[in-house]
């Protein structure tokens, strides 16, 4: 898997355009060169330094070269033919790289996901439980609070709403029969 750029590199679409840029560098920087030397009076000397300005000019162009993706290949690769290679498109490159990023992102949040989920799923379960129990506890507290009660303690209008209560299951349960029974039908 190739290794994603830190520093993005400059995309050329051929190897003629990179050569035109060389060509139009070198005739800016010898119509400066001459400038310069026609201004201090020293038109003479340009013989003596075109070779070191060349040379320059030659160093300058090794240096950038490896920061340079001529049709979308690093300039480490050999330009076998270039009638055979497809343009490049850049649009696309940009779109892959996004989608990777975006994967790489994916991949990451399930693997947070997966090294926590287990320790919440636990905590909740350990609340749960604990939960659970307290309630049960207040539970039999109550229980045990009531137990002490008299059953002739019980509020004489409290008796009488219960018996009134069990009076009427019978027309009660008829009335869910009826009401079923319409239902189905």
């Amino acid at each position: 898997m190739e290794v994603r750029e830190d520093l993005p590199k400059i995309s050329i679409e051929t190897e003629q355009d990179w050569r035109r840029i060389q060509r139009n560098l070198s005739a800016v920087f010898l119509t400066r060169l001459d400038t310069e030397l026609e201004s201090h009076g020293q038109s003479g000397d340009k013989d003596v330094l075109l070779p070191h300005c060349n040379q320059f000019l030659e160093t300058l162009s090794d240096i950038a070269r490896p920061n340079l993706r001529i049709n979308g290949r690093t300039t480490d690769d050999p330009f076998d033919d270039e009638d055979d290679v497809e343009p490049f498109d850049e649009a696309l490159d940009r779109h892959i790289w996004s989608l990777s990023d975006q994967r790489l992102k994916w991949d990451k949040d399930i693997a947070d996901r997966r090294r926590t989920g287990p320790n919440d799923l636990e905590n909740l379960v350990s609340e749960s439980l604990a939960q659970h129990h307290l309630q049960s506890t207040e539970v039999l507290e109550t229980i045990d609070a009531y137990a002490d009660t008299n059953p002739r303690q019980v509020d004489c209008e409290l008796r009488e709403t219960l018996l009134n209560a069990i009076s009427l299951s019978p027309d009660l349960l008829q009335v869910c029969f009826l009401s079923s029974s319409k239902r189905h039908s």
